[in-house]
């Protein structure tokens, strides 16, 4: 009996210790990996704005489980962090860190964003053409790198009309840095503010203007011959200028040819005139608060980001009205008709199969019609007994 009630007690504490076992091992099973934890605190610190705890828990991840899945993102997030913090100190710290991320992880996906976000972020602390030009020349090379590390990236046409709005800034400033020492006499000086413009800014937007005083400039330092190389440029490619009568007399004054109008690149020219802004009684507010820096802009990078989505989304349309398939492989076909009486009506027809057309029931081998014929033949027949 003793020997019974042992072996008993021993059976209860095997079941007892295969029990927790088993609920050991679910548990295992449900807990979070710590790195995933830490990422998904600091995410979470990231959505309420609390930078510097998001920043703690993303840097904890990357000191404590360097060989994480997510220590590329926990990079990015950290980065992240200053840019939507913003202020001068904080977007430089987030270009530090997007350049370092595009360093020790130059194989992810995410480094096209990590580089349009340092085009962003400087094209945010750009000043007006009349202030220091530092982030508009970081700026000016952030795009550049960006066009020649990813030619054929969706973001790449976005980034081409970056680059122009940033030279025209640029263009900007050496034109009133010309035009002022035009003013002065300094003729030297001006001519080499309004060559920079021309060799380095070739669409801006006031290039008509910047040729006629290069031009004024060569010829009041006895540069003649110079000068009628942009009078001619000025005759032949900008004839809708204010500029274009008075190029023509220079020439004829100098003794030199006019040259014919060119209607392609006049076009092209005409189509880089920016239109003049309507009058504002609050524009010397604004101009004062853009040139300290405190002028609200849209985003750069949620711009291209809403530019591309918008652009794959008119793609995709295009493509259903034409009768391509879309994203998600259907073939999508729309015919419009027009009847005698001028009434029109469209069928669409899905992966070949017309959603307009009444679908007539078919028995379990689909032979409907064969069916029908014969019930129709099988009347004439009985049709055609004597009674």
């Amino acid at each position: 009996m003793r020997t019974f009630a042992r072996f008993a007690t021993f059976l209860l504490i095997v079941a007892g210790l295969s029990g927790c076992g088993e609920k050991g091992a679910k548990l295992q099973k449900s807990v979070v990996p710590p790195d995933k934890s830490l990422f998904e605190t600091g995410s979470e610190y990231l959505k309420k704005s609390q930078y510097i705890k998001a920043r703690l828990a993303f840097q904890t991840l990357i000191n404590t489980y360097p060989d994480s899945e997510m220590a590329a993102d926990s990079y990015l997030a950290i980065a992240d962090s200053f840019y939507d913090e913003s202020g001068l100190d904080n977007l430089l710290q987030a270009e530090d860190q997007y350049k370092n991320f595009i360093i020790f992880f130059p194989t992810s996906p995410k480094t096209v964003d990590a580089q349009m976000k340092i085009i962003s972020l400087n094209m945010k602390m750009m000043r007006s053409p009349d202030r220091d030009k530092t982030y508009s020349y970081k700026a000016e090379a952030a795009i550049q790198k960006f066009l020649t590390d990813y030619p054929d990236s969706e973001y790449a046409a976005v980034a081409r009309q970056y680059l122009r709005e940033v030279q025209e800034n640029l263009a900007q400033g050496d034109y009133g840095v010309g035009m002022f020492y035009s003013t002065k006499g300094n003729h030297i000086a001006a001519k080499s503010r309004f060559k920079e413009i021309t060799d380095n800014y070739k669409e801006f937007s006031l290039m008509d203007e910047t040729l006629f005083h290069l031009a004024e400039s060569l010829e009041k330092t006895e540069n003649s011959d110079e000068a009628a190389i942009y009078y001619g440029k000025i005759a032949s490619e900008y004839p809708f200028s204010p500029r274009f009568d008075q190029a023509k007399e220079r020439l004829q004054a100098l003794g030199k040819a006019i040259p014919e109008v060119n209607t392609q690149l006049a076009a092209v020219n005409q189509a880089r005139v920016k239109p003049p802004e309507g009058f504002s009684p609050l524009r010397p507010f604004v101009d004062f608060a853009s040139a300290l820096g405190l002028k609200g802009t849209p985003d750069p990078y949620e711009t291209a980001r809403k530019t591309v989505e918008a652009q794959k989304t008119a793609a995709e349309a295009a493509a259903a009205s034409q009768g391509q398939p879309t994203s998600d492989g259907i073939l999508i076909e729309t015919t419009i008709t027009k009847d005698a009486s001028g009434k029109t009506s469209d069928t669409t027809t899905l992966a070949g199969v017309n959603t307009n057309a009444a679908q007539a029931p078919t028995d379990k081998n689909g032979d409907s019609k064969k069916q029908d014929s014969k019930d129709s033949k099988k009347k004439k027949k009985d049709e055609k007994k004597p009674s």
